[in-house]
């Protein structure tokens, strides 16, 4: 056979590194997220992404003691008439015994629960791929979850470190301690007074939460076939009005 000819080789599709695809992800996501279709290499994020998550969690125990969120809460409580104040007292005495474990605890329960949420949200992407008939994998999925959540805390957690050493720790409203969304605009101009239910749902129209949103959108369509970034967005828009209306029902009966 003639060696001109003969068939070649496909060259091997270049992987971009951790590094260099988080970047990607502000500045190019559409890019970095098509790579991640043949090539999801979810370790390294994943690991980043939990070592951020204790490091914040650590900083914000080390900062912020039991005391001052347990007397924030039941205080809320006992002003919307959820628990009356001899509950409230015996609440607070229930968290003094239990105190010095939480600096432990939450770290190590922070980071389960945002590795349970990114292998949930990644599940519920692949369902609804499934059930609008569009193929793809569940680990580049998991890729883009990653990504998507940790480009977006690496931002979240430096302004969050910022306020609570520069803001009175009794100023924040640890329902709402970014004041980044319609919620806390509205508690800004005197508006606060609002009804359980819509101070939640309003509190889903931030900034952050967009932008996440709008970034599991774009590397859900990169990673996916005949699946438009459009038809992405307005799917995953629908499943967060979904998750705003539960958690903002949820909120109104429960608090």
């Amino acid at each position: 056979m003639d060696q001109d000819n003969a068939p070649q080789a496909a060259e091997p599709v270049k992987q971009s590194g951790f590094f260099s695809r988080l970047m990607g992800v502000y500045f190019s996501p559409g890019e970095t997220f098509n790579e991640m279709a043949a090539a999801p290499n979810v370790l390294a994020p994943i690991i980043f992404l939990l070592v951020l998550t204790m490091g914040t969690t650590l900083v914000f125990s080390t900062k912020v003691s039991m005391d001052q969120l347990t007397e924030q809460r039941t205080q809320e409580m006992v002003d919307s008439g959820r628990i009356t104040q001899e509950q409230a007292d015996q609440q607070k005495e229930q968290m003094k015994k239990i105190a010095p474990y939480m600096k432990v605890l939450t770290p190590v329960i922070a980071v389960i629960t945002t590795l349970i949420m990114l292998f949930a949200i990644a599940g519920i992407m692949k369902l609804v791929s499934m059930m609008i008939g569009t193929e793809n994998n569940y680990m580049p999925l998991v890729a883009v979850t990653t990504y998507s959540l940790l480009a977006i805390s690496i931002i979240t957690s430096l302004i969050f470190i910022v306020l609570i050493f520069i803001k009175p720790i009794e100023d924040f409203d640890w329902n709402n301690p970014m004041g980044s969304n319609v919620a806390a605009l509205l508690s800004v101009i005197g508006m606060e007074k609002l009804p359980k239910f819509l101070k939640t749902f309003l509190s889903y129209i931030d900034v952050f939460f967009i932008w996440r949103l709008a970034l599991l959108a774009i590397g859900t369509a990169a990673v996916s076939k005949k699946l438009k970034t459009s038809s992405a967005m307005l799917w995953a828009s629908g499943v967060a009005l979904i998750m705003a209306l539960i958690h903002s029902a949820w909120s109104a009966i429960f608090g």
